[in-house]
């Protein structure tokens, strides 16, 4: 009997434990004073800024006050807690309310990769525990970073590149632009068009430059590597391009002989055999013949146009240069040109006028006639 009462007492006392541990959860479960974000658990890179909506709540049927902090420990990050636009230390709520505040919390830009926890507190409201996760180890520097490195063209190629500068520190820097070309070469920076050499950018934030670079006229083909600097008084990044030249275009127009002068007569043809020569390193095509001569004159060109020249290889053109027939006896200059999309040549020719045999004997006969007329007079008048 004994035995059985004491079984009967242990397990009401069970019971009563346990029904004193449920009613304690349903207390906390309804407990009328509550903090809530929806999101306690973010992942985020260095330099960026969080921003938390946190609801004050109160179920009870009287108002209520609590300090608020935010606790970031021994960290040391910066964060602003805010109500209505004003830094706030202290919140009341009325019965059945609730009120927003605003927490922005800056994950420092020299951080490392890993979880941090930190937690809002705000007294009789309890405590809202918030976790961040830095995603990717952090720095304190400038970055300089290129879009495409390796550019390719001829000589007379301009090459673009697309930089990006980021500022990882904590303060405006500004940067001086420089670039280490070879001699001879043209470097010029630009931002949205205009020409500079330095730059702004505010902390935590990247600016787009772009690199042009003009290759010397007498650039071998080769890979040129140009180092790209941007510094500070404080901090300074450095990054590499590429500039692969693989020939050169070169032309000329002059004759077999090398003269650039003949003679015509008024109103004639005379053939100037040319040699069109592509002196570069790299294949010239579609290269058209053309000339700008006196008025009246005509020039034509057999072949008019070439379709391509190999490097290093020459083409005969005969030009037919056609005079006007009242061209007057002296010097005229013709200047024709060969021209292709890759590189123009031109040469100009100075050709003397004479004037035709049949002219002079033309002039002969008249000074005859008149010399006949004037003969004829004196003797018809004379004897008078």
């Amino acid at each position: 009997m004994k035995k059985s009462t004491r079984s009967l007492s242990g397990a009401l006392a069970l019971m009563l434990l346990l029904g004193a541990l449920m009613g304690g959860a349903s207390l906390a479960a309804a407990a009328p004073l509550k903090l809530f974000t929806p999101y306690t658990y973010l992942s985020v890179s260095p330099g960026e800024t969080i921003s938390y909506a946190i609801d004050v709540i109160n179920d009870s049927d009287e108002i209520r006050s609590a300090d608020v902090a935010f606790d970031v420990g021994s960290l040391g990050w910066k964060y602003e807690l805010t109500a209505g636009g004003n830094r706030v230390r202290q919140i009341s709520v009325k019965p059945g309310e609730s009120q927003s505040l605003s927490l922005s919390l800056t994950v420092p830009l020299e951080v490392n990769k890993g979880d941090y926890a930190f937690k809002l507190n705000a007294g009789d409201f309890g405590t809202l525990p918030l976790k961040v996760n830095v995603a990717e180890q952090g720095s304190y520097k400038s970055e300089l970073s290129v879009d495409q490195p390796n550019r390719e063209g001829h000589s007379d190629s301009k090459f673009t590149y697309s930089l990006t500068l980021d500022n990882r520190t904590a303060s405006k820097q500004q940067y001086a632009l420089t670039a280490e070309a070879p001699s001879g070469w043209d470097v010029r920076f630009s931002v949205s068009g205009s020409n500079i050499t330095s730059v702004d950018v505010e902390p935590g934030s990247s600016k787009s430059v772009s690199l042009d670079v003009t290759p010397a006229e007498n650039a071998a083909a080769d890979t040129y590597p140009i180092v790209v600097h941007a510094a500070s008084g404080s901090s300074s990044a450095q990054a590499q391009v590429e500039a692969a030249i693989t020939g050169s275009y070169g032309l000329s127009l002059t004759t077999v002989d090398e003269r650039l002068s003949a003679d015509i007569t008024a109103g004639k043809t005379r053939n100037l055999e040319l040699v069109v020569q592509n002196t570069g390193s790299a294949e010239v095509t579609d290269v058209s013949l053309s000339g700008q001569l006196p008025a009246n004159w005509e020039v034509t060109f057999e072949p008019k146009t070439i379709r391509s020249i190999a490097a290093g290889q020459s083409v005969p053109v005969t030009a037919t240069v056609k005079a006007s027939d009242k061209a007057l006896s002296g010097d005229y200059v013709a200047n024709l040109t060969a021209s292709s999309p890759e590189k123009t040549a031109s040469a100009t020719f100075r050709i003397t006028v004479e004037t035709s045999v049949l002219w002079g004997w033309i002039g002969v006969l008249i000074v005859l006639v008149v010399l006949a007329g004037i003969y004829g007079l004196f003797r018809k008048y004379g004897r008078r």
